[in-house]
């Protein structure tokens, strides 16, 4: 694919983005806040990853610690039986804010399937449909997620991606399209297997009288360990 070829498809790809975001924010009120967070990640064996993530979210235009939690996840890269394909499992343990402004725990369980190929030499899609359940005092609250993605590896240092995510939640005996996600990250390279990342997100409640939406700064640093090679 040519240079020409490419800039096109970036093009259009970023505009379909800002018009779908634009169509899909209308709201009653709006919040702006910091998801800020670190990680680490490292392949076990062949196809097999792990990795860790702490998060501290703010809220409330800045004012306020919202949640905090920790992720914990595996990986698996399906790629000798179906090329593309990666699933994953993840557990996050946490603290967050309830309406009333009282501390409530965060368990919560996911299980996702990605499917991610390449468009051009530095540019690929990717699509992920994530099932989550989390743990309350009324019961189980759960939701599916389906996010679509674009990705640009810049330059040798710097990598952007572009991405969408629809969520449903399961109300009664049925579900309902309960929010909208829209986000652009840019991730530079501060030293070798190191990232840190900066971005802007506006997601937004759907199917309520009184929706809000969120506008948020994102701010991250990830490791990439060695990959581990047991005792000899």
């Amino acid at each position: 694919m040519t240079i020409t070829k490419t800039a096109i498809i970036r093009t259009h790809v970023i505009a379909i983005f800002i018009l779908v975001t634009v169509d899909n924010l209308h709201a009653q009120w709006a919040d702006y806040g910091l998801w800020s967070g670190a990680g680490i990640s490292q392949d076990v064996f062949e196809n097999f990853s792990y990795e860790v993530e702490t998060q501290a979210r703010w809220d409330y235009d800045f004012s306020r610690l919202g949640s905090a939690f920790t992720d914990v996840g595996i990986s698996q890269d399906l790629s000798p039986f179906a090329p593309d394909f990666k699933v994953s499992a993840s557990l996050r343990l946490g603290m967050s804010r309830a309406d009333n402004f009282m501390w409530e725990p965060i368990r919560r369980l996911s299980g996702s399937a990605r499917w991610k190929t390449d468009v051009s030499e530095n540019v690929s899609v990717s699509c992920r449909l994530r099932y989550q359940s989390s743990f309350k005092d009324e019961g189980f609250a759960n939701a599916v997620r389906l996010r679509g993605a674009l990705h640009c590896q810049v330059s040798k240092k710097l990598k952007a991606t572009v991405s969408t995510e629809v969520f449903t939640r399961q109300k009664d005996l049925g579900w309902y399209y309960s929010d909208f996600r829209a986000r652009v990250v840019l991730s530079a390279k501060t030293s070798k297997r190191r990232w840190a990342s900066f971005g802007y997100q506006v997601e937004q409640q759907k199917n309520t009288a009184d929706p809000w939406t969120e506008h948020r700064l994102i701010c991250t640093y990830d490791i990439e360990l060695k990959r581990w090679k047991g005792k000899k």
